[in-house]
């Protein structure tokens, strides 16, 4: 998408913003909307790299939410939460932590710890805490994620599989080859299990990468070698194919080996 085409959108969605202002004024129910609105033209905001107009946008919608007299537990803890997507993308680590443990006091406050919002609010904080080399809190959520994960999907979903794989990942990070295996494999077999409108053959890729990675680092080259050759074999099959792009706060996928 080149930068007229974002310009285009951004017009777009600025347009249905202020409609949404508009309604949301006279009826406080419309809130969720205009917030819904505000999200679509801050993603498009950080698309363009202008992520000041965007942190304004998500802060206009925070207001807006706590200034109900009666405030939406989840709807604070969404924003909260892509708050926090944003400054992880602008390279603000620190800022993303801590609006993501807001989102979590948030929903914790409304009783609402075991929905998938809260599990993809845990793994993308373990994330973060990853890159700031904190592993024993990574751990920690990323593993509180999958169970929530398992409770909402059950054992063979593309979400928990997803979290696998970040556990994978954290471990060999950590020099853990043997649970960073488990991980992997575990994932892998998820992965290969689930059917074409759940499989996204990118994943799946990098799935026999991350494990190729771990058998080269146990000594197993001709595991690695295999590994390495079915995930060109995949891409070279995709003719293109890109998964649809996250929406912000989704659920983050370490790609890091």
């Amino acid at each position: 998408m080149d930068s007229s085409q974002i310009e285009r959108l951004i017009a777009t969605a600025s347009r249905s913003v202020e409609e949404a202002r508009r309604l949301a004024y006279h009826d406080s129910s419309k809130l969720g909307q205009l917030v819904e609105q505000i999200s679509v033209l801050a993603d498009l905001r950080q698309k363009n790299g202008d992520f000041r107009k965007a942190e304004s946008l998500y802060r206009e919608a925070l207001y807006r939410a706590q200034e109900l007299r009666q405030p939406d537990p989840a709807l604070v803890t969404g924003i909260h939460s892509l708050l926090a997507h944003l400054y992880d993308r602008w390279g603000r680590p620190d800022h993303a932590a801590d609006y993501y443990q807001k989102a979590l006091a948030s929903a914790e406050a409304a009783g609402i710890l075991d929905n998938e919002n809260v599990a993809i609010i845990k793994n993308n904080l373990a994330m973060l805490f990853k890159q700031m080399r904190d592993y024993p809190k990574a751990e920690r959520y990323y593993r509180e994620a999958l169970e929530i994960f398992r409770q909402c999907d059950g054992e063979h979903s593309p979400r928990v599989a997803s979290v696998l794989n970040n556990l994978g990942v954290l471990y060999y990070t950590n020099m853990d080859v043997e649970h960073a295996q488990q991980m992997h494999e575990h994932a892998l077999s998820i992965r290969e299990s689930l059917g074409n409108d759940q499989m996204d053959p990118a994943d799946l890729s990098q799935t026999y990468i991350n494990l190729g990675a771990v058998y080269k680092a146990t000594g197993d080259f001709r595991k690695a070698e295999d590994c390495v050759d079915r995930a060109k074999r995949i891409r070279a099959g995709m003719n293109g194919f890109h998964p649809n792009p996250r929406r912000a706060a989704a659920l983050l996928v370490d790609k890091t080996l």
